[in-house]
Parts: structure tokens; sequence; C-alpha cells
């Protein structure tokens, strides 16, 4: 096999064009996942009644599934179950008229929110236990002394935890091609069959995928070394 840079050029330009809907997708997983793992972090942390512990065993459970398989089940249950979905919200859609975006964000943020909140409860139990004591002896509240004391304790061991977990999310983007959707890798590998020729095709998503995740994780890099900037000064 002869490795031909007039179909890598090829490739590079389809990649480059899906760079949006890569970005889309990482970017509103990545809030989404961030915001809903947060909150179960803290239910869990406070080990709120029964509610911590359905929680528990539902991460526990979803963390064992693979994200491929995750989105097969999704994009299967939407098709078998859509007009229902439709009479329930009223859709007059047909079902080859729904963007699969949909099931794709709900498969990506439900499978990267389990990682994410366990990132956010490890840094939250790092934090020792005599500063919620500390807290509520000069009379801060419980919410006072999370926002006030824990969570900024918190945030430097966070951020390092969350840079694996964007750039993880980042790399799963390219398995929603399993329901359809035309992402990086999808745009790499489309010119590749006129040449069948599909080392080029990859190559040139390994490159693309490679520059998104350097760039954000630049970026994430300078937001911890800001907190722990921040954690000098708590010290």
């Amino acid at each position: 096999m002869t490795f031909q840079f007039d179909n890598l050029a090829a490739s590079l330009q389809g990649a480059i064009t899906y760079i949006p809907v890569t970005l889309k997708l990482t970017l509103v997983t990545f809030v989404w996942s961030l915001l809903i793992g947060f909150v179960i972090a803290v239910i869990r942390n406070y080990k709120v009644p029964v509610l911590s512990k359905f929680l528990g065993a539902f991460i526990t459970i979803y963390m064992g599934l693979p994200l491929m398989v995750v989105l097969v089940i999704y994009r299967l249950l939407f098709l078998t179950y859509y007009e229902n979905i439709a009479l329930f919200f009223h859709i007059s859609k047909s079902i080859n008229e729904i963007n699969p975006l949909i099931v794709g964000y709900i498969a990506l943020i439900s499978t990267n929110t389990c990682s994410y909140s366990e990132t956010i409860r490890g840094a939250l139990m790092s934090v020792d236990h005599t500063q919620y004591e500390a807290g509520y002896s000069i009379g801060l509240t419980k919410t006072q002394t999370f926002f006030r004391v824990i969570l900024p304790q918190s945030v430097p061991t966070i951020v390092p935890g969350l840079i694996n977990n964007l750039v993880g999310t980042i790399k799963g983007t390219n398995l929603v091609s399993v329901i359809g959707i035309v992402e990086v890798m999808g745009g790499a590998i489309y010119p590749c069959s006129r040449t069948y020729s599909y080392l080029e095709g990859y190559v040139a998503a390994a490159l693309i995928y490679w520059l998104i995740s350097f760039v954000l994780e630049t970026i994430a890099r300078r937001v911890e070394t800001a907190s722990n900037r921040f954690r000098r000064q708590l010290v």
C-alpha cells in the first residue's frame, strides 16, 4: 500500500469541513455533563437520603456500558418509540426529518456525566472534613460553607481531571457516526470511498483530532495554572 499525499489532502479537506460539528458535540456535551455531574457529585457528597444511593447505583451500572452500545440502544429506542414521543410532545415531523444529533447529545451527555460527576466528587472528598466544621463554627450555613470554603479549595483538584474528561469527550465524538452523524471522522473517510485507500483518511482524522485536543488542552492548562495560583492564595 502506497501512502498518497493527494488522498491525504482530500481527506484533510473533508475533515476540516466537519470540525464545527465535532466542536459543537464536544462543547455542548462538556457544558451539560459538567452541570449535571456537579449536581450529582454534590448530592452524593452530602449523602442525601435515597437519592444519593440511587445515583450511586446508576453511575456504577452506566459506567460499565461502552459509548457505542449506548448510542445504538438509544437510537433503536428512539426509532421504536418515536410515534409515542411525537404524540406526547405534539411533534409533527416525520421520523426521517429528526436530526440524529438529538440522540447523539443524549448518549454523549449521559455517558460523560457519570465520569464528570466522579471527577468532581473525588475533588470534593479531597477537602478535609475539618474545613466543613470550620465553616459551621463561624456561623456559615451548609450552602455558604460549600460555596465559600469547600468548592474554592476543590477547584485546583477538579481542573486536571476535567481536562482528561474533555479530551476523552473529544475522542468519543467520533463514535456518533454509527447513528448517522457525520463529523470529523466521517468527513475524513468519505473521500476514501472513491480511492479505496483508507489509511490517508484515518491519518487525516487523527491529525485533526490531535489538533483540536491540543488547542482545548492548552486553554485548559492555562485555567489549571490560574487555579493553582488561587490555591496558593488560599494557603
